[in-house]
Parts: structure tokens; C-alpha cells; sequence
């Protein structure tokens, strides 16, 4: 066990160890939830190109997946584990590079983030099943999580468990919404292939476009 965490500290340090101010203004506007809010519009809009039957199952849906992968990572693991971050390690912290003195709660395993990243993102994908779509939402995720070890606040182990829980939350998630949509609707999941994809997919995009242009001027302002 003990060579498993160094292995996981060794890592981290790898992934936390290149620093430019420019990216420390990327990742911290990147972790955080307000420059997401258009997409999340965009993905409501859509929702409701449908009708607001369907779009109140889907969005019910993701509601579900979202507290139970809060409720895994900061209910259960986090108290259960009471593994310290790296940034609130009193031993490791100090070769830990630190972005706007932000260090986060004190337990760190699993990742939150990299739960609900990753539960969001495998729903979603077995909802539009959309090839371009399945690679945009994984870069996401991944870049989410990518976040969190570059801000030094999550191990990458941390975010494994995090992103294989949030998975698999996501799955359970969609077979549960498959199953209550043929028994209300009497028909199949009526989202996958839906073409009105490309709107959240022009938006993720643009809002990526948006950080990687105006970061240093949003200056650590917003999260």
C-alpha cells in the first residue's frame, strides 16, 4: 500500500510540477462552475426541443446523477477515507505548487469533480450516442480532472476512483432513465442521434475558445 501511494504522490508531482502564470489562470477558470453556465443552458435548451415531458425525465435524470456522485465522493468517501490532499498535507504540501492560495476542503479522496465530470459525461453519452459528441464530452471530463492535480488540491488517485465511480453512477443512472422512459413513453430514448447535439458542442467549444483568449483578464475573479 505504502509504494502505491508513493507511486500516487510521485505522479502527481509529475502533473503538478509545470507552472506558467498564463495556465494557472486556464486551469483556474477551467475547475470552476460559472463559465459553464451557458453551456448547461444550452444543454437544457436542447433537453426541451423534445418537449418538456421528456426534458423534465432527462433533466430529473442528471439532477440523480449529480447528487449521487456528490453524495459517493463528499457523503461517503471522503469521511470514510479521510485521506488529507495533497495541498493539506502538512508533510507533502510544501512541494506541492499552490495556485491562488486555494487548497480546498481537507479530504480529498475521491474527487468530486472528477465524479460528477465523468457521471454527467457517460449518462450523456449513452443519451445522444454521437461519436464526435462521446470524444468532445472525455476531453472535458478529462481536462476537468486534469484541473484539479494541476491546482494540487486532488492525488491522481483521487481522480481514477472518482472518475470509475462517477462512470459507473452515470451508466446506472441511464439504464434507470431507458427503463422509467419506455415504461412512461412507450417508446425508445428519442435524444440519441439528435442532431440539436451540435448546439452544447459549438458552445464547449466557444467557451474553451473564450478561456483560453480572456483567463488572464478574468485575473482569478471567477470559479
Amino acid at each position: 500500500m505504502q509504494s502505491l501511494i508513493d507511486a500516487d504522490k510521485a505522479l502527481l508531482l509529475f502533473f503538478n510540477g509545470y507552472h506558467t502564470p498564463y495556465l494557472d489562470y486556464v486551469f483556474w477558470v477551467i475547475t470552476g462552475k460559472f463559465i459553464w453556465i451557458p453551456l448547461i443552458l444550452s444543454f437544457v435548451y436542447l433537453f426541451f426541443t423534445k418537449g418538456w415531458r421528456e426534458a423534465s425525465l432527462v433533466i430529473l435524470m442528471v439532477a440523480l446523477t449529480v447528487i449521487l456522485c456528490d453524495q459517493l465522493s463528499s457523503g461517503l468517501c471522503k469521511p470514510l477515507f479521510a485521506r488529507l490532499r495533497p495541498s493539506q498535507d502538512p508533510e507533502f504540501s510544501q512541494f506541492v505548487t499552490i495556485v491562488n492560495n486555494y487548497r480546498g476542503g481537507l479530504y480529498g479522496f475521491i474527487s468530486g469533480h472528477a465524479a460528477n465530470s465523468f457521471g454527467i459525461g457517460v449518462f450523456s453519452i449513452m443519451l445522444f450516442r454521437n461519436r464526435i459528441y462521446t470524444v468532445s464530452v472525455l476531453i472535458w471530463a478529462s481536462l476537468s480532472c486534469y484541473s484539479r492535480m494541476y491546482l494540487g488540491v486532488h492525488y491522481p488517485g483521487d481522480i481514477l476512483f472518482g472518475a470509475i465511480g462517477g462512470a459507473l453512477i452515470g451508466y446506472l443512472t441511464y439504464i434507470i432513465y431507458e427503463r422509467l422512459h419506455t415504461r412512461i413513453f412507450k417508446t425508445p430514448n428519442q435524444y440519441a442521434g439528435i442532431k440539436a447535439v451540435n448546439i452544447p458542442l459549438a458552445v464547449m467549444y466557444a467557451t474553451y475558445i473564450f478561456i483560453l483568449i480572456f483567463a488572464p483578464l478574468i485575473n482569478f475573479r471567477i470559479r
